[in-house]
């Protein structure tokens, strides 16, 4: 468990660094951001956090710190993510 928790971590952590660089580049260079790596670190970032709930559900492990902690930040990355979303500025 704790090496998916880890790898949940590792992964919404460079989705997190992927948005803050896009943004980044985006404003200096004026144009859009692509959002593109982001979404897709997201993505796998998920699929590792589904795989994480199907095992604490199978063998009915309670949630650790680690966990909770792995989870929480893939949430405030996503959420980062569909605001920079919803918000579709116009950077040029």
């Amino acid at each position: 468990m704790e090496q998916l928790a880890m790898q949940l971590l590792v992964t919404a952590g460079t989705a997190k660094n992927s948005l803050y660089q896009e943004l980044t580049a985006a404003r200096l260079q004026h144009r859009q951001p692509d959002l593109t790596s982001c979404h897709d670190q997201l993505l796998t970032a998920h699929k590792v956090q589904t795989q994480m709930m199907a095992k604490m559900a199978a063998t009915d492990l309670s949630m650790s710190v680690l966990v909770s902690h792995a989870m929480d930040t893939l949430m405030a990355v996503q959420g980062n993510y569909e605001l920079i979303e919803a918000l579709n500025l116009d950077w040029s």
